[in-house]
Formats: structure tokens, sequence, C-alpha cells
């Protein structure tokens, strides 16, 4: 399984991880035998270092290990993670034409979206389906994926809008809340995020248009293609009226 946490600064990793051990011990019952990080600043600085050796990891005899400098490849689940992420995500940004501000949205729904992706390691089975094996899964979790950007029709309660105003307010999909089981809905005019079930999802409507410059250099070259076309036969109508001009002045 993966879980993702987003923070603002570095400094966040001390809490974030407190967070994530307390969750483990709570929720699967088990403990956190080994932490794999490589050297970068948010793990190894003086007040972390000091926190997480001195004090948190040998009271609850948790090792934390440590890449050699410059060999990556020592954590190389972590790395093919991380990358596998940012792929789906760039997928995820791009094929919904949504802006790049979005990111958080896209990055949290790709985890979720990966979780739930059959896996070799697995026996082409999903790690949710592997780790319901194990313990019970709160129902939230098992909300099916929808597309992610397509164009969401959110149902206004009568206490939400007059009787002439519209029953229900367009938005765009942005995933799963994780701590209410709802869609995640965002009306852009209002910059107003909706949670609720009582959704319609038009999944082959995008909420976001294709931007004409963004669009692939096939269909470009087709549309200059049709444009010589065009220019083709203006030329040859110009021609034509430029020699008849001509024969009329002689």
């Amino acid at each position: 399984m993966t879980w993702l946490y987003t923070m603002r600064h570095k400094s966040d990793v001390r809490n974030i991880f407190l967070i994530f051990y307390r969750m483990v011990c709570t929720q699967f019952s088990l403990p956190v035998k080994i932490i794999r990080s490589d050297n970068g600043g948010e793990y190894l600085n003086s007040e972390l270092l000091s926190f997480f050796q001195n004090n948190f990891f040998q009271n609850n005899g948790i090792l934390h290990e440590t890449t050699c400098p410059r060999t990556p490849q020592q954590n190389g689940v972590a790395e093919r993670k991380n990358r596998h992420i940012l792929e789906t995500t760039r997928a995820l940004l791009i094929g919904a034409h949504i802006p790049q501000h979005y990111w958080i949205d896209a990055v949290t729904y790709d985890v979720y979206l990966i979780n739930r992706m059959p896996s070799q390691v697995l026996s082409f089975s999903t790690p949710l389906q592997t780790l319901t094996q194990h313990i019970q899964i709160p129902s939230l979790l098992h909300l099916e994926p929808r597309v992610f950007g397509c164009a969401a029709y959110v149902h206004l309660q009568k206490t939400q809008r007059t009787k002439l105003e519209p029953c229900a307010v367009r938005c765009v999909f942005l995933g799963f809340n994780p701590h209410q089981k709802g869609y995640r809905c965002y009306h852009s005019s209002s910059r107003q995020m909706h949670v609720s079930m009582d959704v319609t999802l038009s999944e082959t409507e995008y909420f976001f248009h294709m931007n004409p410059s963004t669009s692939s250099p096939q269909g470009e070259l087709q549309y200059d293609a049709y444009n010589w076309i065009d220019l083709q036969s203006d030329s040859g109508e110009g021609n034509t009226d430029s020699g008849e001009r001509n024969k009329e002045q002689q």
C-alpha cells in the first residue's frame, strides 16, 4: 500500500511521521520496525536526527537505515514509487486538460488509483484487495474510482438555493475526501469545494476544454494542412481574377 502526505516545509517530516506511525499501530495493530530513507536534510538535520535516534527510535526499537551517498539505487522501492506517482499524475493532468495548480488533488487521487491497480508482485491482485485479507477496511476506501477531471453536477439542497435557481452546479471532480464518504467537486466560479454523494458524474465530459495551443502535433499538422488547402484555393481564385483584370486593361 502507498500512503501520501502533503507538506509545505521539509521540517514537517517529524510531525507527519508521528501521525503515520500512530495510524499504522492503531489501524493495523503492527509495529514499525525499519525506516529507510536517503540522506536528505529533512531526515538528517540535527533536530530530527536527535529526536529520531536518541529518543523516539530507540524507545520504540525502530531502526533507521539510510542509503550511501550518491547511491539512490539502495532505496530503489521508494525511487520507483516516486517515478510511478509522478508519471501517473502527469498523465491525469494532461489527459483531463487540468491546470497544473491542481497537482495536489491529482497526486492524491493518483495514489488512490495506484492502490487499486493490479500488481504483478501481488499475483495481479490490487494492494487494497491484499490488505483486506488481513484487516477490515473502512467503507470510504471502497468507493469506485471515477474519471479524474470529469464534469460533476452537484445537487443543491433547497436551503442552498431559491426556487428559481438551478438545482445543481457544474463542478470538476477532483477525487474523494479522505475522512468523508463523498466526492470532492470544486466549483471554480464560487471557489467552493463540495463534498457530497449526491452527485451526477458525466465521465465522458471533461470540465476543462483543451487549449488549442496544447493540441497534439498530429492535430496541428492536420490543421495546417487544411489551412494550406484553403490558401491554395483562395490563391487560385485570386490569380484568375488578376488575369481577367489584365485582359480588360489590355
